[in-house]
């Protein structure tokens, strides 16, 4: 496969994911510059850093409601890029694997941040808890996994139309957890039945509001108004300084809703709402959990 190619493939399959978290396709944009890094046949320094700060552009911009793509990325131009302007000799065997060297490091980085929040999850969760959550999140599919030794039970929505609710249902009957599945349109009936609201999200904002698939702002509500407590799961790569007037909630193609072809009618299928931050009860990062007043600012 030419370089093109790799790079159109890399872009397309970022685009076409709309079941995965925004962790997992950082990971997937991370992986594709660190691959392609190291199969360049670009042969000047300069002009080998140019090609990938350009791949590593278009990968920010395939997925622009998702903050941890955007600063995972930002944070490998930095240190590829710095190195080069600490070393403006470098030669092309050094630059390629300094590439590699801090696109792992961050994979890794991530991975522990991920770990910390779930050790500060089972921490806060109750022995025999009932947990409600919406679409999918690594993030919240590892706190599962750790919290099925305290005997808790979980209620998933199927996250129309990606269905995604699909695949953590199969990882939590993995898990042996007892699990009771339901449509998005069931959320008000089942919050009562629930103790905590655990979500991932794909972006927290300037002010703690949460970008996430849609249907969290109605998780939220719904929790609020039974006064369940809910809390965001998310690492500090989430962060972004958008507020929700600045944001871009992405719009996919609507033949996902299955809406035959009707006069006067327009299928509308916006993938992410935005939940304000006076539903959300706490914010969990890697540095445990935080109030309003603690969630960082990047």
């Amino acid at each position: 496969m030419e370089n093109n190619q790799f790079k159109q493939a890399c872009l397309e399959k970022i685009i076409a994911d709309h079941q995965s978290g925004s962790a997992k396709i950082a990971f997937v944009a991370l992986q594709s510059l660190a691959d392609y890094s190291q199969r360049s046949v670009m042969t000047e320094p300069a002009t080998y850093l140019k090609d990938l700060n350009s791949f590593a552009l278009e990968l920010q911009q395939t997925r622009p409601s998702m903050a941890m793509l955007t600063n995972i990325i930002d944070a490998w131009r930095q240190e590829v890029n710095k190195n080069e302007n600490k070393n403006p000799q470098s030669n092309l065997m050094t630059l390629k694997q300094v590439a590699l060297v801090k696109a792992n490091g961050l994979m890794m980085q991530s991975s522990q941040a991920n770990d910390r929040i779930v050790q500060h999850v089972c921490e806060l969760i109750a022995d025999k808890s009932v947990v409600l959550t919406h679409s999918i999140s690594s993030t919240i599919i590892n706190c599962f996994t750790k919290l099925a030794k305290k005997k808790i039970s979980a209620i998933i929505t199927e996250s129309r139309p990606g269905n995604e609710g699909l695949l953590v249902a199969e990882m939590l009957s993995k898990s042996g957890i007892e699990t009771q599945y339901i449509t998005d349109a069931q959320l008000g009936l089942f919050m009562p039945k629930a103790d905590v609201v655990l979500l991932g999200a794909d972006s927290i904002l300037a002010d703690g509001s949460v970008v996430n698939k849609a249907g969290t702002y109605l998780t939220a509500l719904a929790a609020h108004d039974v006064g369940i407590p809910l809390y965001i799961c998310a690492e500090n790569f989430k962060q972004s300084r958008k507020t929700y007037e600045t944001i871009h909630l992405e719009e996919m193609d609507t033949t996902e809703i299955n809406l035959p072809d009707l006069p006067h009618i327009e299928p509308r299928n916006i993938y992410f709402d935005v939940t304000p931050a006076r539903l959300i009860s706490g914010w969990i990062n890697e540095h445990g959990v935080q109030t309003i007043t603690g969630v960082p600012s990047t």
